[in-house]
């Protein structure tokens, strides 16, 4: 199966958890959460996530690859997270 990365590009974390740079690689094999990702961020991005999971795109990417995107937490300050399914 793939792996799907996980990473903070912008913005601040209002809980004070996440920095800018802040990486983790999901193993969809191990079917767990990534350690250190507050509940906020990885709700955001657990429907995305299954996305990739079934080998889906994102059709509203113009450009660079349809299996990477952005996706905005939903805490009022929020930081973006950038997830990508990463070459088998």
């Amino acid at each position: 199966m793939s792996k799907i990365s996980v990473k903070v590009v912008k913005g601040i974390c209002q809980g004070g958890y996440h920095l800018i740079g802040d990486t983790w690689v999901i193993d969809v094999d191990d079917a767990m959460t990534p350690e250190g990702m507050c509940l906020s961020a990885f709700s955001a991005i657990l429907p995305y996530v299954m996305i990739l999971v079934g080998n889906g795109e994102f059709p509203w990417e113009e450009t660079g690859p349809k299996t990477k995107t952005q996706i905005s937490c939903g805490d009022p300050k929020g930081i973006i997270l950038e997830i990508e399914r990463l070459p088998a």
